[in-house]
């Protein structure tokens, strides 16, 4: 009875371990947040600086496995690619989070599920008619399911495709947004299954907050590149979208996306190429 008992209350108290420790609290004045939920998320339940300013990469490492579990692999390449958008460019040891509005570089990206397209203005602040387009396809469900999540991620890409004519999609863009995908379906239930309720996925995109308060804990299982390759693959059949010609979608090639390689060619991007357009 007693081994029964003991992983609840375990679990009981990690929840009010970090719910308490790291409450939500909105940003404020002088503030500033980045186009990526999760990161904003981390900021504002207090993984990163609040402020969201002069962020290094161990900062981005231990935020990243705090708050979400995520591995020091992913969040070193990660992070590491988050100093490239830094204004100073060589000897930059930290970045603020709206740096990485940069269109194109190194996060940022056309076909977003909660972003309007640069096109259209504003790419980086949380837009809810966006977000609705990819909300219809949990309809009526209480779970966000690796083909609902695919289906609506589907649908935000071809919506660009029909209103944009300006769009960037493509192989680059194809990696980042099913990584995307992944990311938030592995951090907010288990990176081997994939499918949270849909109310933390509401709360996390719309509010940037972990939903502590609907129950929702970091996974026990580690997120990294080799957790999210097989959900990357599932979310693809899925919904029956070509992948690019010449794109090989293993580990090594999420890895390169984040090194700020060209993820067929290999060639290493940068400010300036993305600025001409040129990667």
């Amino acid at each position: 009875m007693l081994s029964a008992i003991l992983p609840l209350v375990f679990s009981a108290l990690a929840l009010a371990s970090d719910a308490d420790t790291h409450p939500f609290v909105p940003p404020g004045p002088g503030d500033v947040r980045s186009p990526c939920p999760a990161l904003n998320s981390l900021a504002n339940h207090g993984f990163l600086p609040h402020s969201g300013q002069g962020i290094t990469v161990p900062q981005f490492v231990q935020a990243l496995k705090d708050g979400l579990n995520v591995g020091a692999q992913f969040a070193t390449v990660a992070g590491t690619a988050a100093l490239a958008s830094n204004p100073t460019l060589f000897g930059a040891t930290s970045v603020d989070l709206n740096m990485l509005d940069e269109h194109n570089f190194p996060i940022e990206h056309d076909c977003s599920l909660s972003r309007k397209d640069a096109y259209f203005g504003d790419d980086h602040t949380f837009d809810q008619d966006t977000f609705n387009q990819v909300l219809a396809y949990f309809d009526g469900s209480e779970v966000a399911t690796i083909p609902a999540a695919s289906k609506g991620r589907y649908h935000r890409v071809q919506q660009s495709m029909a209103t944009n004519p300006e769009l960037s999609y493509g192989a680059l863009q194809f990696v980042l947004s099913y990584g995307e995908t992944a990311l938030y379906l592995s951090v907010l239930d288990n990176p081997l299954r994939g499918n949270p309720p849909v109310s933390y996925v509401k709360s996390f995109f719309e509010n940037e907050t972990l939903p502590y308060n609907l129950g929702w804990t970091k996974p026990e299982i580690e997120v990294d590149f080799e957790t999210l390759q097989p959900i990357i693959t599932e979310l693809i059949l899925a919904n029956g979208e070509v992948i690019p010609e010449g794109l090989t979608l293993d580990v090594g090639t999420l890895i390169s996306i984040w090194e700020l390689k060209d993820p067929i060619t290999g060639k290493l991007r940068n400010t300036t190429c993305a600025l001409l357009g040129l990667c």
